[in-house]
């Protein structure tokens, strides 16, 4: 049997890492980016699924490092099945004409660019071989906008766009969708106080925040051969809540 590939950006970030073990577990190879943490227990873990790991220090608003981690994935799997790109930093909450323009310029080459790079690098290669599936991880507030978050909203905003056109332009070879979450237990999430989470429940008919799994699950599914007629789609896990 041929093992799969997958390629997950920011996999040591929380959602990341459970994406990284929902592959692992289902016996895929792994090309994995980190920024500053590097976690040797995961990694330990995901090789112990018995498959083939590499991980590499990736800087997403690095053009050339963007460039050369996809070349040494390929050199490394020789093809790539699936790329899911997670990676991504939070906006700090504060009013937009409060923040500096190398603040905005931040977070806008981090989460879109970034994330437009890596789009544009792995579909070379997937329209090459008239195969391959792309998952974008966006976020609730690409749809509804987040108060205090104006610029990552509108950076989730662009991958959802980007999601839906580059879906037209690979189709009918390559899938593109993107998993839009709503409040999810994460680091990024974790300095919340407990009444800005309460709020957050309140606003979610199933009462409760998310969980990384139930991130990765969804994005296995759209990776996977059960979603082959769904493109161009941005699936929200928000436990049902409109708006937070």
């Amino acid at each position: 049997m041929i093992r799969k590939t997958a390629i997950i950006t920011g996999a040591f970030g929380d959602i990341g890492k459970a994406t990284a073990r929902k592959f692992a577990q289902n016996g895929y190879n792994l090309a994995l980016t980190y920024l500053n943490s590097f976690d040797t227990e995961l990694l330990s873990e995901l090789k112990g699924y018995d498959i083939d790991v590499l991980a590499l220090h990736c800087d997403q608003t690095s053009e050339s490092e963007i460039i050369n981690f996809v070349s040494s994935a390929y050199k490394e799997f020789e093809n790539i099945d699936v790329c899911i790109c997670c990676a991504g930093k939070a906006e700090s909450s504060k009013l937009l004409s409060d923040k500096q323009t190398d603040e905005i310029d931040d977070i806008i080459s981090s989460n879109l660019r970034g994330t437009i790079l890596f789009n544009r690098e792995i579909s070379k290669r997937f329209l090459s071989n008239k195969h391959g599936v792309i998952v974008n991880v966006s976020s609730i507030y690409g749809e509804f906008g987040g108060s205090m978050e104006s610029v990552y909203s509108a950076c989730k905003a662009g991958i959802n766009g980007l999601t839906k056109s580059l879906a037209v332009e690979l189709a009918p070879f390559v899938r593109v969708n993107a998993v839009a979450p709503g409040l999810i237990q994460t680091k990024m999430t974790i300095g919340l106080d407990r009444q800005t989470i309460e709020y957050c429940k309140n606003q979610t008919p199933m009462g409760r925040v998310g969980e990384p799994d139930d991130i990765a699950n969804i994005i296995y599914f759209l990776a996977s051969d059960e979603s082959s007629f769904i493109t161009g789609e941005v699936v929200t896990v928000s436990g049902g809540a409109l708006r937070l």
